[in-house]
Order: C-alpha cells, then sequence, then structure tokens
C-alpha cells in the first residue's frame, strides 16, 4: 500500500512541480496531495457510482410525499364537498320538516275549523229539531185545551141546560166547571 501511496504522491509532485519547491515540508504536502486525491477519487466514485441511486431515491421519495400531499388535498378537498353537501341536505331537511310542520298545522286548523262548523250544523239542527217539536208540542197541547175546552163547554152547556137557573146559580155553574177543569 505504501508503494502505491509513493507513487501517486510522485505522480502530483511532478504534476505540481513549482509547488513543491515551497517551504512546505515534503510530508506536509505529500499528506496534503494524498487527501486531495482520496477526495476527488471520493468525489469522482459517488459521481459515477451512488449519485443516480442516491438521486432516484430522493425523486422516488419526492414523488412518493407529492402523491401524498396531492392525495391529502383530493381528500380534504372531498371532505370539504361532503361537509357542504351535507349542509346542503340538513337545510334542505330543515326546510321540508318545516313545510311538513306548516303543512300539519294548516291541516290541523282546517280540520278544527270543519269540526266547528260540522258541530255548529248539528247544534243548528238540533235547535231546529227542538222548535220543530216545540210547535207541534204547542199545537198539540192547543189542540188538546181547545177539545178540552170544548168538553167543558158541552159539559157545562149540558147541566146549564139541564138545571133552570137564575144569575147567581150559572155563575156558580162556571166556577165549578173552572175548578174542574184546573184538577
Amino acid at each position: 500500500m505504501d508503494e502505491i501511496l509513493n507513487s501517486i504522491a510522485d505522480l502530483v509532485n511532478r504534476c505540481l512541480g513549482p509547488l513543491t519547491s515551497m517551504k512546505i515540508t515534503g510530508g506536509d504536502v505529500r499528506d496534503l496531495l494524498i487527501q486531495l486525491f482520496a477526495t476527488i477519487l471520493l468525489f469522482v466514485i459517488i459521481r459515477f457510482f451512488l449519485w443516480k441511486p442516491i438521486t432516484n431515491i430522493l425523486e422516488k421519495r419526492r414523488e412518493a410525499i407529492d402523491e401524498a400531499l396531492e392525495s391529502a388535498k383530493a381528500s380534504k378537498e372531498h371532505a370539504k364537498e361532503l361537509e357542504d353537501s351535507l349542509a346542503t341536505e340538513l337545510l334542505e331537511a330543515k326546510q321540508k320538516v318545516k313545510d311538513l310542520l306548516d303543512k300539519a298545522e294548516k291541516d290541523g286548523n282546517l280540520r278544527r275549523e270543519q269540526l266547528i262548523r260540522e258541530a255548529q250544523e248539528e247544534a243548528r239542527r238540533r235547535l231546529e229539531n227542538l222548535e220543530i217539536e216545540l210547535e207541534q208540542e204547542k199545537n198539540n197541547m192547543q189542540k188538546q185545551i181547545r177539545e178540552e175546552i170544548i168538553e167543558i163547554a158541552f159539559a157545562a152547556a149540558e147541566k146549564i141546560v139541564a138545571k133552570e137557573i137564575d144569575q147567581n146559580q150559572y155563575l156558580n155553574v162556571i166556577d165549578e166547571i173552572l175548578k174542574e177543569a184546573k184538577e
């Protein structure tokens, strides 16, 4: 290994010629040149053998991160769309519920008014029937009273005719007839 390093150092010394004449000791220059050559060699090895795989790995990682970011962005947009959609559906549902409640209230009011009208109509019919019944009862009572009056008048006439009476007796007979009519 020392032979290889010495040959590399000789090659560098020949290439650099005047730099070796500086007051730097040969060991210092030699070490400096070896480090320089090793750095260049390392750079060349990395450049030709490792640079593409490293950049490929970094590029793939960047693409994966970009895809993840795009996916997250798409998911966020989708979530926003869902949120907007759900908010719209919620508003529509609230409006439907309000419409249903309004309709139910309107239907309830109409039904109540209909029941009130039906009850009023029934009450009116009953009153009319009562009035008719009362009128019939009144007519029947008047008819009955007329018949009783006629009967009483005939009975009175029979008694008056049966007895010949004077004014006082006539009044007594009428009083008697009226008493009998009251009973």
